[in-house]
């Protein structure tokens, strides 16, 4: 990816500010720093707002990190035209897919593909503010922990208590939307809200597309079989593992020196597009050396940190999943529906044949939205 001088100076006096921030955080964790509170607002410049916007800020918040210590995340805010309703805008917290790890690929500093705008866009003509957390260590200090489930969580409950408190004219009520990496993050969220946010009115979850079921998964993609496609995920996958696990995990073991300048890439300069890209047509050993051994501790530390919580939750669940996905193992997400209705949860589970990862989103688009409507009504 390349970025105009002007942009990267603006990136990194956003991460230099944080850096600052959560420095002090840092020394105050003893004074149980309250999560959600607003740090600094800006306001986002035209080419980053979303269509029809009467408002457009990014916010840089506290929150909760991997590792239950004090943090800042970045996101952004933007509110609907006209006049609150009584009580305030319903909020939606927004929880993007995959776009890279590192800083620039951050959604409030690089803007988003035309797929998310496209859905946004609908949410706020519905009457919805919209919050959009970047999630911890993406346009902030450190490393993305990358599908570290309860890390995306806090960050997207946080936004929202930052979003009210930086407009108020946003009500309690809010509903949590995911996009494949994002989807994962809102079923965690949706296990956590009523304990960690009890504040604030939560009214369902809305999952298209989750990463799940990490042994099923592995067992049908086979990543490190050497003659199979390179699957670029892993790269990512590597750098969010070390970053959830500095001291006991090394990246290192598993990638081969065309793999480690990917992953070199991937965490300082080049978004998901283009790592993917680079890895085009290479095969698996291309990029990967890696050992049974090597497998199945990545395996375990990804079950622990990233599978999807098979818990019972206090708000309606829609999960959505189309049959022709590529990114996402489809059968993989039919078993999460299947475990998550055993628990008794009140889930609706919408499977669209021939619809592949990017194109769920808009295919459900209608059906979420009526979905949500309904879960505000009194």
């Amino acid at each position: 990816m390349n970025l105009q001088p002007g942009r990267l100076l603006r990136i990194a006096g956003a991460v230099l500010l944080s850096a600052v921030v959560v420095a002090g955080l840092a020394s105050t964790a003893d004074a149980h720093v309250k999560p959600g509170k607003v740090v600094r607002i800006e306001q986002l410049p035209d080419s980053l707002k979303l269509p029809g916007a009467a408002k457009a800020q990014r916010l840089h918040y506290t929150s909760t990190g991997f590792d239950g210590r004090p943090t800042v995340v970045s996101g952004a805010l933007f509110v609907p035209p006209g006049k609150a309703p009584k009580g305030g805008w319903p909020v939606l917290s927004w929880a993007h897919g995959t776009v890279g790890i590192a800083d620039n690929c951050a959604n409030s500093v690089s803007g988003r593909s035309q797929r998310d705008i496209d859905y946004l866009t609908s949410w706020l003509a519905a009457g919805y503010a919209i919050v959009a957390s970047d999630y911890e260590g993406f346009g902030t200090p450190g490393t993305h922990p990358y599908l570290n489930g309860k890390s995306e969580a806090y960050g997207l409950i946080d936004v929202v208590r930052a979003g009210r408190q930086a407009d108020k004219s946003l009500g309690r009520k809010w509903i949590a939307s995911g996009q494949s990496q994002g989807a994962q993050a809102v079923l965690f969220a949706g296990t956590l809200e009523d304990k960690y946010a009890p504040e604030l009115d939560y009214r369902g979850t809305i999952s298209t597309a989750p990463i799940s079921q990490w042994q099923m998964t592995f067992d049908a993609v086979r990543p490190f079989t050497p003659d199979t496609p390179a699957n670029p995920f892993i790269i990512l996958i590597l750098a969010g593992t070390k970053a959830s696990h500095p001291h006991t995990f090394d990246p290192d073991r598993y990638l081969t020196a065309f793999g480690k300048s990917l992953y070199e890439k991937a965490i300082t300069t080049d978004c998901y597009t283009a790592i993917a890209q680079l890895a085009a047509g290479k095969k698996s050993q291309d990029l990967y050396d890696v050992t049974t051994e090597e497998a199945t501790q990545l395996l375990e530390l990804l079950v622990a940190d990233a599978e999807i919580p098979i818990k019972h939750h206090d708000r309606p669940i829609l999960l959505a999943q189309g049959t022709s996905d590529t990114v996402v193992y489809a059968a993989a997400t039919t078993v999460t529906a299947d475990k998550l209705q055993a628990k008794g949860n009140n889930l609706t589970y919408k499977i669209y044949p021939g619809i592949d990862h990017n194109g769920v989103m808009a295919a459900a688009k209608p059906e979420i939205l009526a979905w949500a409507a309904a879960r505000f009504q009194p």
